[in-house]
């Protein structure tokens, strides 16, 4: 928000300009007379005296004309830019900074978490501290911060924002979940070299264990074959994270580092141990991530304020270390980047607030302008829950008259492939067969005759359509089976197809009674239970699950369908 309300995005003129305060609360203290103008709002003092933690932060908020059409806007309210501002102003002076007066109380009071033996004053100087008197040249840092981090390329500014959110989120976890703020300490680093450190895998980077082994399967190989292998291997895997974590941190840290910056600390880490304890500080993130393993217990003493601890013969940052290397990597990467004054960038969806969600079918399914070879499973399924609505009473439901998209679909199915064309075909014949006279499609017995021989295999279209329209099962059992298995397999990939709860469970129970029938009574009560469970909460089907005798037909209709029962 902080980059937007710059104006630097904007296409059009200002709209509104409304001016905003709020209040943070922070263990920062500066004279009387500071007010600290940035690019992105100023910071005004409050009493300094008794202890106060109240700094009031004003800004002039931006509103760009909106196009017609697209209602109005007037403001977000303080209260976003408070949130993004304080983690800047944090970040930026090495200080706590917050909306929150009880988090900012906790932190700089030496409250200590459920697991901690030590206040969080104890192993990182300055930020927990009760008071920290911020002198002119920090004032300017930060301003020179503010300003240097507003004129980003706007992907430049989201990553960055993340990753100080992330290092100031894993500041506070000091105060109670050690392992944690390390993690994100580290992953504050990590999210930056993932996004930003231009890597191209080489099969080098591919872990080392899995690279002898496919290189040993594929020693009698020719070169070609060889080269695809690991091509597609490549492109599907995360190659060597470890190494671009530690690369984009060593390539980030400058001289000042290890001279101006280092004569203040304790035991400062040298640039021999560099590579090393940024390799250790990855694998003690991986090793949280994925079996909760405690940091080594002399990182968390908290008897000094050294950067580097050694646990046997391999040396570790401690939080200290960690917390000022994290913050002169990011530091270091905004200096680097280029300032851009003004940038052409779609910004409506990043505003606070913004929420985008599926649009209920009434409002897409039935439109006819746009539609694709590539919507049929979209349509297909916006469909299917309009009608399971109408049928299960909700109300208000309503099913949307389709024959104008699908007019227009006919014109499209010869030259879509088997599979575009399927979902179109299903929703093509159930909306005819269920449509009131009057609203039958012209072309339906000729569509039909043309096509439906494409819904007579197995497929989660056919599965589909088999229970709404009522066609009779055909198939082999098995072959019937491994057509419901391959549909809850596939449902959410890309190239599937997700239907409601109702029709999942209708699906399941007709081929449980056919098993039921042919006297196969254990795969009968397996896909019972499996209808049960794929179905939380409905109460026919638990109830009929827990009465069940074998011989008892499974009526489908009468389970799951009250206007039926």
């Amino acid at each position: 928000m902080l980059q937007i309300n710059s104006g630097k995005l904007f296409t059009r003129g200002v709209e509104h300009r409304n001016r905003l305060r709020g209040v943070l609360y922070t263990n920062l203290k500066f004279g009387r007379e500071d007010v600290i103008e940035t690019a992105a709002g100023a910071l005004l003092p409050t009493s300094t005296l008794r202890n106060s933690l109240a700094l009031v932060y004003e800004l002039t908020e931006q509103i760009e004309e909106q196009p017609s059409g697209r209602g109005v806007l007037v403001s977000h309210g303080i209260d976003p830019y408070l949130q993004d501002f304080s983690a800047v102003v944090a970040f930026a002076l090495h200080a706590t900074c917050t909306p929150s007066y009880e988090l900012a109380r906790r932190l700089t009071t030496g409250e200590r978490g459920l697991s901690m033996q030590y206040a969080p004053q104890k192993l990182v100087k300055r930020v927990f501290d009760e008071q920290v008197w911020c002198q002119q040249h920090e004032i300017e840092h930060l301003v020179s911060f503010v300003m240097q981090l507003i004129g980003l390329e706007r992907k430049t500014f989201l990553g960055v924002m993340r990753a100080i959110r992330t290092y100031v989120t894993g500041m506070h976890r000091i105060a109670d979940d050690l392992e944690l703020a390390y993690t994100l300490l580290v992953a504050s680093i990590e999210s930056l070299a993932q996004d930003f450190d231009g890597h191209r895998a080489t099969w080098l980077d591919y872990e080392e264990r899995k690279r002898h082994a496919i290189d040993k399967a594929l020693a009698s190989a020719d070169e070609n074959t060889v080269e695809r292998v690991r091509t597609a291997l490549l492109e599907i895997e995360h190659t060597s994270l470890a190494r671009r974590f530690r690369d984009f941190a060593n390539s980030h840290i400058k001289p000042s580092f290890f001279r101006q910056e280092a004569a203040a600390e304790d035991g400062p880490i040298g640039r021999s141990d560099l590579l090393d304890v940024l390799t250790q500080a990855y694998r003690a993130r991986s090793l949280y991530v994925h079996n909760l393993q405690e940091l080594p217990r002399v990182l968390t003493l908290g008897h000094s304020f050294n950067e580097t601890v050694r646990v046997g013969r391999t040396t570790w940052l401690t939080l200290q270390g960690l917390a000022r290397l994290a913050r002169h990597v990011i530091l270091a990467f905004v200096e680097r980047q280029t300032i851009i004054e003004k940038e052409a960038y779609d910004y409506q969806c990043e505003r606070a607030g913004i929420v985008q969600l599926q649009m209920a079918p009434q409002y897409w399914v039935g439109r006819a302008d746009g539609i694709t070879a590539q919507d049929g499973r979209a349509r297909l399924e916006g469909f299917l829950e309009q009608l399971t609505d109408h049928v299960l009473g909700v109300p208000n439901a309503t099913v949307t008259d389709l024959r104008p998209a699908l007019e227009k679909v006919e014109a499209l199915l010869p030259s879509m492939t088997p599979d575009q064309r399927r979902p179109f075909i299903a929703l093509y014949l159930m909306f005819d067969q269920l449509a009131p006279a009057e609203s039958k499609l012209t072309n339906a017995k000729k569509i039909r005759k043309k096509y439906v021989h494409e819904l007579e295999t197995p497929s989660s279209e056919s599965l589909v359509v088999q229970i709404v329209m009522g066609f009779p099962i055909s198939w082999d059992i098995l072959e019937h089976d491994k057509a419901l298995q391959k549909y809850f397999r596939q449902r959410d990939k890309n190239n599937g197809l997700r239907v409601t709860r109702v029709i999942e469970a209708a699906m399941t129970l007709a081929i449980a009674e056919r098993y039921r029938q042919l006297g196969d009574l254990t795969r009968a009560r397996a896909l019972l239970a499996s209808a049960v469970e794929n179905f939380p909460g409905h109460e026919s089907l638990q109830k009929f699950e827990e009465v069940y005798v074998d011989l008892t037909p499974i009526d489908w209709r009468h389970l799951l369908l009250p206007s039926v029962s």
